[in-house]
């Protein structure tokens, strides 16, 4: 059985509300007496009949011509017969000494609106009474009805927030609903707190990832896991559809907060892969769509893998799943900063772009953007499990400046892979040579150029052309001399001529003819780009 006051907090979905002065959440026997039965009326003489501990429903058609007295007389009858309530279908208020009447007898004065659904009500309240099975069944559907609302466009639900549709979840259930480790992975979208549920802070964590029940997703991320306070069947059958409910409002707050950075995201994704040649048409299009074209720039490429255990790589569902988990991650970070950041996915890593008008000095741009991408990498170790390699580029301005520290970025985050520093950032070397090869290296036509000069060797098998291209670089780096290049291998003179020699010969290519020592050298490090270099 079910008191009045449990009615009608969980009875909201049907208008079921208040009316008059016998407030049943104000008088304690409103509170504790249970209504054991229900009971409809179709005229004020009858409003006696049913017996003590109904909830008697008297309907609009009995009172349309009802006049003020005789809604009094109604009123004292159902006070005698100790009627657990009785609710006055259309009624917007009744006459003052009907509501006195009915505050000094501790009457509870009920009203839903003349358009709701009275059978569907009188059903719902029957199924609540008996309690058991059909309580289950009528508060589960009371919280569908909630969400029903606002997946056909309930504008107030979305303006409350996640707050505000717990809030009306809980009182269709009778229960409490709150999300779990929200505070930080929503990024504020939870709005303001609502009388029934909560938007809880890291407590409860994040369950136990996307198969939990409660599991709220933005994409393929948990950011949060919808729990009921207390244990209850009508909670366990909804809370997936409330989960669900809570992703998609959650998801529409972020995509139009962070629309239009995903429009300069597309733009930006095409200025780091273009031809230096094809910046200048791009430049009209940034400025169109607010991209901070020249102001100075700092980029770091972010190559994210999950921590995989078993042999071969990960599968692709999961690193797709990583990125997409990653970029929403970054932009809840980042959104709230100073500096103005741009995230942008290009291939299966992402680009960090930070921005600041500081008049050319980028050093204060760089410390405020280390320290951000810093915080970015360790919530993507913690919360995520990720491997993650971080390249960071030298500050740049305008357009160019944009495409040159990507560039840089994406070499140095290379470089980490390749040598073995996770979740450091690695920034490309002072002198400026790795970063004009860094350059050469992101030309479609540099790379084609280079790999056609070194296409005979790689012929040969991985590890005889890894030693081909090493011992050409010691010998073109040392001028040609077989003695300091064989110093530099840990190989004898006689060694190194007679490799060289193998080497042109398979090549097919003069080492006397400068342009072709200059190109070969270029090929070589460019291949051994990434070979080494330092950490910061």
């Amino acid at each position: 059985m079910a008191t009045v006051s449990e009615l009608v907090a969980r009875g909201a979905h049907h208008g079921l509300r208040v009316l008059g002065a016998g407030d049943p959440a104000a008088g304690e026997a409103a509170e504790t007496a249970e209504v054991r039965e229900v009971a409809t009326v179709g005229d004020l003489a009858s409003v006696g009949s049913p017996g003590a501990g109904t909830l008697v429903v008297l309907m609009a058609s009995a009172l349309r011509a009802a006049e003020p007295y005789e809604v009094d007389v109604a009123v004292r009858r159902s006070a005698q017969r100790s009627h657990a309530g009785l609710v006055l279908v259309g009624a917007e208020r009744v006459p003052v000494t009907a509501a006195r009447i009915a505050s000094r007898a501790g009457l509870p004065l009920l009203a839903v609106p003349a358009t709701a659904d009275v059978n569907e009500l009188i059903v719902w309240l029957n199924r609540t009474v008996r309690g058991g099975t059909s309580d289950t069944v009528a508060r589960a559907e009371a919280v569908l009805d909630v969400l029903a609302r606002g997946a056909a466009g309930d504008d107030e639900a979305e303006d409350g927030g996640v707050a505000a549709l717990l809030a009306a979840v809980s009182d269709a259930l009778g229960r409490p609903v709150e999300l779990h480790g929200g505070a930080g992975g929503l990024g504020g979208v939870g709005g303001a707190r609502g009388a029934g549920g909560a938007v809880a802070g890291s407590a409860g964590g994040a369950g136990d990832g996307p198969a939990d029940p409660g599991a709220v997703l933005v994409g393929e991320r948990v950011v949060g896991t919808v729990r009921c306070a207390v244990p209850d069947r009508a909670a366990d059958l909804v809370i997936p559809s409330v989960a669900a409910a809570v992703g998609r409002l959650v998801r529409r707050t972020l995509e139009h907060r962070f629309a239009p950075s995903q429009t300069r995201a597309e733009l930006l994704a095409q200025i780091v892969v273009a031809e230096p040649t094809h910046l200048v048409g791009l430049t009209e299009q940034a400025r169109s769509i607010g991209l901070p074209v020249d102001s100075t720039h700092v980029a770091f490429w972010v190559d994210l893998r999950p921590r995989h255990d078993g042999e071969g790589d990960p599968p692709i569902a999961e690193r797709r799943r990583l990125l997409s988990s990653a970029e929403m991650l970054c932009l809840e970070i980042m959104h709230p900063s100073d500096t103005w950041w741009h995230v942008v996915r290009v291939g299966g890593s992402l680009l960090l772009l930070a921005s600041d008008d500081d008049g050319g000095d980028g050093r204060v741009l760089v410390r405020a953007a280390r320290a951000d991408v810093d915080v970015a990498v360790a919530r993507l170790v913690a919360d995520e499990g990720a491997v993650v390699h971080v390249g960071m580029g030298t500050d740049q301005r305008g357009l160019g400046g944009i495409r040159q520290s990507s560039v840089e970025a994406r070499s140095a985050a290379e470089l980490a892979l390749r040598t073995g520093r996770p979740g450091v950032i690695t920034v490309m070397d002072t002198t400026g040579l790795r970063r004009v090869l860094a350059d050469l290296h992101a030309s479609p036509l540099s790379r084609r150029v280079m790999d056609e000069l070194l296409a005979p060797v790689d012929a040969l098998g991985a590890t005889r052309a890894a030693t081909a291209v090493r011992t050409l670089t010691a010998y073109l780096d040392h001028q040609c001399s077989p003695k300091h290049a064989g110093a530099a291998l840990h190989l004898h003179p006689n060694a190194v001529t007679y490799r060289i020699q193998r080497i042109t010969e398979t090549l097919g290519v003069d080492l006397s003819d400068p342009d072709v020592r200059l190109g070969l050298h270029l090929a070589c490090r460019m291949r051994g780009l990434l070979d080494a270099a330092p950490a910061s």
